[in-house]
């Protein structure tokens, strides 16, 4: 699975080499339409729904099914983390084709890896850029769920606000199952290449830093400290309520180490828990 990366700098980050790249966009896109084109924002059409502001230069119905899933996925944040809902509008910006997207994305954030989806927190504004294509769903439920939350929490930390991503940006139904990262690690389990280190998750600094084992490893204690035991899942709420009320807590990977060495082993074992779970789905579908 490509993995993409949202950013979060402290300003909008523009090009500081914007002439020369405009130069090497002219030879490879030609002139004239063709150029504007490719470097302006989608904005034909503009599809408000909710907290949502959706732009796009084809046509995208209000009740579109992508829409309603991104609606309701701000109602399942809310109930399941406990935290107050925000009327701040993130504004979601899809292109049509993955030229456009590509060209727009080198002018104004040529220092971003090449991903199909961001999210962009400025002083004043939330953003997502998106691609259209085969993977714009799970595209937009990662990268909108950084919308949502950063609405409500200020001061995620990183491997947090990246796990939390990454366990909905599954479909609904499937109780945040990433099978992706399950599959991940249930490999470096078996040839025992992988040990759970929160706090060396916590102290990474950017996500340019997070390689694919990191974000699989965020994704695994999420989804550790939502189904594996009410005691971490209070916990886990209480910090974000501690976040959303005051901007700051103390660092969850320091509260949950008072459970001790054994919390790996726990996060272990909930893996495997998984793993026989999706085993015996495979073998024994419901009909």
């Amino acid at each position: 699975m490509e993995t993409r990366t949202s950013h979060r700098p402290d300003r909008k980050r523009t090009c500081g080499c914007g002439r020369v790249a405009l130069l090497v966009l002219v030879g490879l896109l030609g002139c004239g339409s063709a150029l504007k084109n490719h470097l302006r924002l989608p904005d034909l059409f503009q599809t408000p729904r909710g907290q949502l502001i959706v732009y796009s230069d084809f046509f995208l119905p209000t009740h579109h099914r992508l829409l309603e899933e991104m609606t309701a996925r701000r109602v399942d944040l809310s109930q399941e983390l406990l935290l107050p809902v925000s009327d701040e509008p993130i504004h979601i910006y899809l292109f049509e084709t993955t030229e456009q997207y590509k060209a727009y994305m080198r002018l104004h954030f040529p220092t971003f890896p090449d991903r199909r989806a961001f999210f962009v927190e400025t002083d004043t504004r939330l953003e997502v850029y998106a691609q259209w294509g085969d993977r714009v769903a799970e595209d937009l439920r990662h990268e909108v769920t950084h919308g949502y939350l950063h609405s409500v929490v200020p001061n995620l930390p990183l491997w947090l606000d990246e796990g939390l991503a990454e366990y909905y940006e599954v479909p609904r139904g499937n109780r945040g199952i990433n099978r992706s990262h399950l599959n991940y690690l249930e490999k470096q389990l078996r040839h025992d290449s992988w040990r759970p280190d929160l706090a060396r998750l916590d102290a990474i600094p950017s996500c340019d830093d997070l390689n694919r084992a990191d974000y699989a490893e965020s994704w695994a204690w999420v989804h550790f400290l939502l189904y594996g035991n009410p005691t971490r899942k209070a916990l886990l709420l209480n910090y974000l309520r501690e976040l959303h009320q005051h901007g700051c807590a103390e660092p969850l990977s320091k509260q949950l180490a008072s459970y001790g060495p054994t919390l790996e082993e726990a996060l272990a074992a909930h893996l495997w828990s998984l793993i026989g779970q999706m085993e015996t789905a495979h073998r024994f579908p419901s009909k």
